[in-house]
């Protein structure tokens, strides 16, 4: 594991991969399989979108109406963020800070973490990032988190991939370290006339049960896995990379 790996990956040539990945179009379906396991909205409903990036995800719901404060840790990300809300004439909260260490109690009614962001850090860190949200949620609250698990990924796991958004090619070498259940990725940026820039990632791939125990004894009640593409219950060998977790709190 490469530690604090996070602290310099969004930047550089990322930015512009970030800013570029996702159409207006993809935002809005990404914001109704979000929806879908929140709590009923009434005036006034509040989500927490962590790690909020760019804060396409936190716009999107601000738009259908939730109070929504974004939190991240990329002074660059959040600048942009604060920047679309203004001419998107959108109030959100911004904030700045470690997702491990969210000040809040029971204000939030949801909390959302999309494109991949559980388990950046260490088991002990990615404990501590779970209770943070748990404390911050409402008595009955959802947790909604997009990712990979080890029976969604393995099936269709490739140690090389590359891909283009805009300007720029990426390119991923991936190796799942058996020991530690991590996917340690090089990636290296390509854009035309400029030097290659390389970047290395480390994300923990759980199991559904050990992620279940995680959630549980961070707080939450109640945990169950989704195939984002369908809502439909999680099952191996449904050909659905991505899975849609959803705990919530007592």
């Amino acid at each position: 594991m490469s530690e604090d790996w996070w602290q310099d990956f969004f930047s550089g040539p990322w930015l512009s991969v970030q800013r570029e990945m996702w159409s207006q179009d993809a935002t809005r379906v990404h914001a109704d399989r979000i929806e879908q396991w929140f709590p009923e909205k009434a005036p006034g409903s509040s989500v927490l979108d962590v790690p909020c990036g760019e804060g396409r995800i936190a716009l999107e719901l601000t738009r259908r109406g939730w109070t929504v404060t974004g939190l991240d840790q990329s002074g660059e990300l959040l600048a942009d963020a604060r920047d679309a809300a203004e001419r998107q004439q959108l109030s959100v909260g911004w904030r700045e800070g470690d997702m491990r260490e969210i000040e809040d109690v029971e204000k939030f009614d949801a909390a959302v973490c999309w494109w991949g962001s559980f388990g950046y850090f260490d088991d002990a860190g990615d404990a501590r990032f779970a209770r943070s949200v748990a404390r911050a949620l409402r008595p009955g609250g959802a947790f909604v988190i997009d990712m990979n698990l080890v029976e969604s990924l393995l099936p269709q796991w490739q140690s090389r991939g590359a891909w283009r958004v805009g300007e720029v090619w990426v390119v991923e070498e991936r190796v799942l370290d058996l020991r530690t259940s991590r996917t340690e990725v090089e990636w290296t940026f390509l854009s035309s006339g400029q030097p290659a820039v390389s970047r290395h990632s480390s994300i923990r791939l759980y199991t559904f049960r050990e992620l279940d125990a995680l959630l549980k004894d961070a707080g939450f009640a109640a945990v169950d896995a989704y195939d984002q593409a369908t809502g439909e219950p999680f099952a191996v060998g449904a050909g659905m990379r991505r899975v849609t977790v959803v705990a919530r709190k007592e």
